[in-house]
């Protein structure tokens, strides 16, 4: 585009001699018009404007380079939630005569949520408000929901576990010399409490937290008891096929955490056995 430039003798160089040409501001330097001269603006602001549309999709800015022209679209927010109303207010909800320890269910036959109170019990208690039902429920609820949910496998969310019941770990050493020893290892809680101990036969049975106690402990005479910190849980000496109460019950454990006691057994039968030995414990960790 041709501009046709206004003369410029005499006029002064310093660039506050200009020339507006298609909304551009130039200037004379003395030698040439810029549009950039001193004392001059490259652009003259008063050609640009800003219209607003209807709101649209996510919003946007738009420039017109023919007219200088800005349009602002702003997002449609229309669908969101721009309030927050009193609960019952909403028309899915339907609230009446509303009672401490309630609960919010949706009723999909009325497409309503609706205030209930749960019956703690019957199956229709959530696990997740066992815990307040603790106190009114009895051991046959606890083994129906146990049933029923999965409680006390805490994958499964249960908040509920029905208390174990005692249960047996069993070692049998075969063809065990008279006064020979063996060493051998019962498979057992991590934690447990020790309510007996049988014998097939006459024999002598300790218990250990680990191995390295059972082997510092090998010199060790019948006669002498074990001392405090040993390492030694519980140790019986029987006379035959003798069922031994530990009592009071006694707390055995796995040093390392493991599920496993260690025991050292030794037949004090008159001849060679087949000594078997059996512990009866209620499991306190898994």
């Amino acid at each position: 585009m041709a501009i046709n430039f206004p003369a410029t003798a005499g006029q002064p160089t310093d660039g506050t001699f200009t020339y507006v040409a298609a909304g551009i501001t130039y200037s004379w330097n003395g030698e040439s018009w810029t549009a950039a001269g001193s004392g001059a603006t490259a652009t003259d602001l008063t050609v640009f404007s800003v219209s607003n549309a209807a709101a649209s999709g996510g919003g946007s800015l738009a420039y017109n380079t023919n007219t200088g022209d800005f349009t602002f679209t702003p997002p449609d927010l229309s669908s969101y939630l721009t309030t927050i109303g009193v609960i019952n207010n909403h028309t899915d909800v339907n609230i009446t005569n509303i009672t401490d320890e309630q609960l919010l269910r949706y009723n999909s036959f009325s497409g309503d949520w609706e205030n209930w109170t749960p019956n703690y019990l019957t199956s229709e208690l959530d696990p997740v408000y066992a815990s307040s039902a603790a106190a009114t429920i009895g051991t046959g609820d606890i083994t129906n929901w146990n049933t029923a949910y999965g409680w006390g496998n805490h994958a499964n969310g249960g908040y509920l576990t029905a208390l174990p019941s005692r249960t047996t770990a069993q070692q049998t050493v075969a063809s065990l010399a008279s006064n020979a020893s063996a060493d051998v290892s019962f498979t057992t809680p991590k934690t447990y409490a020790l309510l007996k101990i049988e014998t097939s036969h006459a024999a002598w049975v300790t218990l250990y937290t680990d191995t390295t106690s059972r082997t510092a402990d090998s010199g060790r005479s019948e006669t002498t008891d074990p001392t405090p910190g040993s390492g030694v849980l519980a140790e019986v000496i029987t006379t035959g096929a003798i069922t031994q109460l530990i009592t009071p019950g006694t707390i055995c454990f796995n040093s390392t955490g493991s599920t496993t006691t260690y025991a050292k057994i030794v037949n004090k039968s008159a001849g060679t056995a087949n000594v078997q030995v059996t512990l009866t414990y209620v499991k306190l960790e898994d």
